[in-house]
């Protein structure tokens, strides 16, 4: 494990603070067009969640106060296909950069498990149900779009197994997901009602994404060079991560991708030199070397950033198991990160949460915020502000209300 006598004091504000600018959260991440910015923005923050797709195009309109970040974000993925949309962290969706995904994909092959015994279990799903479909999806799904019900069908005529079938169409992903994370299959547009399935060799070839699994020249650099063994993706993805989130202790990352600690701390090691150990507020947490000097810098005696950030947006979830150190009492953790894994909208005042707020569209959107800290009037207005300049459509009317 990297590490150093005497690790550098970091205090929380220095640590949020510095998030902040690292999210874009401070300035807008510019780009010569809307889709630049819509993929650099993926990629800066290691994929967006896409639980919610509303939420998703929220947390980019966030970062680059486009005037219809929703119509980018669909461009990017249905139209220029330079992000892809797809089951990988934690088996939940993400918005990721095409030309990327061979390195998230080698990175999730890291950790062999493909599947909970419990989970499948409860969904009466063999482990050989799932190495059936890994073995015939790429016959079945082939160069077409297909919705669940046209891929179910498929898998049960190409393995002879028409309970395989029907445990595609009501399996709520388990099934489709490590499929997903050996790069095999994403989503595609959605068909009325119906979501849609691809295979991303045949989506995204020539698109600027990676044909036939290797990584687009467009975007290629140090790190996305080629396809990466196992082992090695995950540390460079931990390095990616360090980036955005650091410090992190192992446990942080662990928790964000979905593996275990163990499989961490190695990857950690093998970084070597470029991570230093670091202190905040007693928390031992690494960061990547280059970075903490910009970490330790006094705060700038600017005025309050202040922001307001979607429901399951990536500068909460990617640092979890920090969160009540971003509160100002930590009993307020269960208005942020809910029950069955939801995370609120949040108000964010200079990098640490000071609120949550919700919001309810009808002729005039009627935004509620719950305050968790004081704020003066100027603050109130800000917040106003950032309400405005987040949910506003055309001439449809924001309005701010504090509880």
């Amino acid at each position: 494990m990297p590490h150093t006598s005497r690790p550098r004091s970091l205090t929380w504000s220095q640590v949020a603070a510095w998030r902040l600018r690292r999210h874009h959260l401070v300035a807008p991440f510019t780009a010569p067009d809307a889709g630049d910015a819509v993929e650099g923005v993926a990629s800066a923050l290691c994929g967006v969640h896409a639980q919610v797709m509303s939420s998703a195009e929220q947390a980019v309109a966030a970062r680059t106060r486009l005037p219809d970040a929703a119509a980018a974000v669909r461009a990017a993925l249905w139209d220029d296909r330079r992000l892809v949309k797809t089951w990988a962290m934690r088996g939940t969706l993400h918005l990721l950069p095409a030309a990327e995904l061979p390195s998230y994909v080698a990175a999730l092959r890291h950790d062999g498990r493909l599947l909970t015994e419990r989970l499948l279990e409860q969904q009466g799903i063999a482990p050989r149900d799932v190495e059936l479909v890994l073995e015939a999806l790429p016959e079945a799904l082939g160069a077409e779009t297909l919705t669940r019900e046209e891929l179910a069908e498929r898998l049960g005529a190409v393995t002879g197994d028409e309970a395989l079938g029907e445990k595609v169409r009501s399996g709520w992903g388990v099934l489709l997901k490590p499929a997903a994370r050996r790069g095999l299959l994403c989503f595609g547009p959605q068909r009325g009602r119906n979501v849609t399935f691809c295979a991303p060799r045949h989506w995204l070839d020539g698109h600027g994404g990676p044909p036939g699994g290797t990584t687009s020249p467009r975007a290629r650099g140090p790190e996305e060079a080629g396809p990466l063994e196992p082992a090695r993706a995950l540390g460079r993805m931990l390095e990616r991560y360090l980036r955005a989130y650091g410090p992190a202790a192992p446990d942080d990352f662990a928790r964000w991708w979905g593996t275990g600690t163990p499989e961490v701390r190695a990857a950690l090691r093998e970084l070597g030199e470029a991570v230093e150990a670091t202190s905040v507020e007693g928390h031992r947490a690494w960061a990547l070397r280059e970075d903490v000097e910009e970490m330790a810098r006094p705060a700038a005696d600017d005025a309050p950033v202040v922001r307001l950030l979607p429901g399951f947006d990536p500068y909460v979830v990617g640092v979890s198991r920090q969160l009540a150190s971003l509160l100002p009492d930590p009993a307020l953790r269960p208005k942020v990160s809910r029950t069955a894994g939801w995370i609120s909208p949040v108000l964010v005042v200079d990098g640490l949460i000071g609120g949550v707020w919700t919001a309810r569209p009808a002729r005039r959107t009627e935004v509620e915020v719950e305050t968790f800290v004081p704020l003066r009037p100027g603050l109130r207005r800000r917040v106003a502000e950032e309400a405005e300049a987040l949910l506003a459509s055309g001439d449809h009317e924001v309005v701010v209300r504090f509880a």
